[in-house]
């Protein structure tokens, strides 16, 4: 099978499977980071990483735990089922999500703020998480806005990242390259902390997302959710 069916086969397994936006993004994307922790250092023949989302039923999520197990559950149902597809191809895939550990946004949210780069669970391949934004970004899901968070096109702010490294050759998107920001400074001007430069991520020392209730986030997805989300037939076209 060449790259481009097996890519499309994917993404057709990922929505089948409840995921709502789905990219392959290129390894080049971590090569900023030490190579035991980058793919390649994970799976020693990766050739592709695989980002993948779930979107936020409305803002309120942010501050449901039980919506987060939920979601972490189901984001654990994808990774299982694109795994199987890989290997019943005869590839292998690496899930960072475990039925009996889920990595629990829902408390990192809680206890750090949207720029900490500490990990507060030591056990997981961090880093690589870390890049997932940036992962995203080369997937062409969309680009970062001003408090570094990936804003979907004609979406906005509001879903869950998770992802999956592969040996499948699979066909890498096109990066993302429109600037959906712009001259907009919603997200800085509504911040209650300062902790908003938009010159990179917030400031840890004054973002607590928890307690402004994500002000930013929620201006910009008020930007854009009146405009129509773009379709499954429409991002899995490549």
């Amino acid at each position: 099978m060449d790259s481009v069916k097996l890519t499309k086969e994917l993404k057709k397994v990922a929505f089948s499977n409840h995921a709502d936006f789905i990219g392959v993004s290129d390894l080049r994307v971590f090569d900023d980071i030490p190579f035991s922790e980058r793919p390649k250092g994970i799976l020693d023949d990766a050739k592709a990483v695989v980002v993948y989302a779930l979107k936020y039923k409305d803002a309120n999520c942010f501050f449901d735990k039980n919506w987060f197990s939920q979601a972490e559950e189901l984001l654990t149902q994808i990774d299982k089922k694109l795994a199987e597809f890989l290997t019943e191809k005869g590839y292998k895939a690496h899930s960072f999500l475990k039925a009996s550990a889920p990595h629990n946004l829902y408390e990192e949210l809680r206890r750090q703020s949207l720029g900490e780069s500490t990990p507060p669970n030591p056990g997981r391949w961090f880093r690589v998480f870390y890049k997932m934004r940036d992962a995203a970004v080369s997937a062409g899901l969309g680009c970062l806005n001003k408090n570094m968070m990936v804003i979907i096109p004609n979406y906005g702010p509001y879903f869950y990242l998770s992802m999956i490294i592969t040996d499948a050759p699979l066909k890498a998107d096109k990066p993302f390259e429109q600037d959906l920001c712009a001259d907009c400074n919603l997200c800085i001007e509504a911040c209650p902390k300062g902790a908003l430069t938009g010159e990179g991520l917030p400031d840890s020392s004054k973002c607590k997302p928890m307690d402004c209730q994500f002000l930013c986030l929620k201006v910009c997805n008020e930007k854009f959710k009146k405009t129509k989300s773009p379709s499954r037939k429409q991002l899995v076209k490549h």
